[in-house]
């Protein structure tokens, strides 16, 4: 599944220029190449167990926790991680204003390092990727946007609008089981954990640094039938109230299984 768009709009500032500014220092970084092991993270030089220390000490640690969020491997990682964030910072810098965003998107990559030096089982690799810090940009639009719609892709051919409660909630409980699954395929070389720490950074700190006129668990916005990027008018709408699904409990039930079904379909071609 790949989020493409929201439509949710913006009420406090006109544009989300911190969002952009790191979506750009991203990929300025990236083709910039700097070398990766010496700005990446590395779990075993917080990990609580014991490991090996970091040579420059707490400092190294505390800078690394930090410049790892904006390092990618790959094209394909870059890309998919600054499209979720275009998709869903920009709200998330609405409901905050855009210093304290800066230093909300900051504080959960942070604390995704962190739960990836707690947690992981291969805490020797080295972590890089903006997906925690997005993570917790996630659990955030949790719990101010669960029922706005969200564009998604499944199996990146299919239009498809959810809430995006669905979305970002099966997204979360996909990276915990996974996290909890080391032998799963991939597990090793995908820092779950730091999704994990981020998202749970993300939804704590949500209540106490949105301002004071932004809910918590606001309803859905109307949006235009040619929304979404102009697919809007094609897309299959899971979130529509005229669904003919019945009760709420039904619609739920369905999504929850629709998605299961294209995931582990999707998971198995790639396998």
């Amino acid at each position: 599944m790949l989020v493409v768009a929201d439509n949710n709009p913006r009420r406090h500032i006109r544009h989300a220029y911190v969002n952009w500014a790191i979506m750009l220092a991203c990929v300025a970084i990236y083709l910039l190449h700097p070398p990766l092991d010496s700005f990446a993270f590395t779990p075993s030089h917080l990990h609580l167990v014991g490991g090996q220390k970091a040579p420059g000490g707490a400092p190294e640690v505390l800078m690394t926790m930090i410049s790892y969020i904006f390092l990618h491997g790959t094209a394909l990682h870059l890309a998919g991680n600054m499209l979720a964030l275009w998709v869903f910072g920009d709200n998330i810098e609405d409901s905050m204003g855009h210093w304290r965003y800066a230093v909300f998107f900051i504080l959960c990559g942070m604390a995704g390092a962190g739960g990836e030096a707690l947690f992981s089982t291969a805490p020797e690799v080295p972590v890089i990727g903006a997906s925690g810090a997005i993570s917790g940009v996630m659990g955030a639009y949790l719990l101010l946007h669960p029922r706005a719609r969200v564009l998604v892709l499944v199996a990146f051919r299919v239009p498809v609008l959810v809430p995006a409660g669905v979305f970002v909630g099966l997204s979360v409980a996909l990276d915990l089981t996974a996290a909890l699954s080391p032998a799963m395929p991939g597990s090793v070389s995908i820092a779950f954990w730091a999704h994990v720490g981020g998202f749970a950074a993300g939804a704590l700190l949500i209540p106490l640094m949105r301002w004071r006129d932004v809910p918590l668990f606001q309803p859905a916005t109307a949006y235009p039938e040619g929304g979404f990027l102009g697919l809007g008018r094609f897309a299959i709408d899971l979130g529509s109230d005229s669904s003919p699904m019945g009760s709420k409990v039904l619609f739920w039930v369905k999504a929850l299984l629709f998605f299961l079904m294209i995931t582990i379909g999707v998971e198995w071609l790639l396998a």
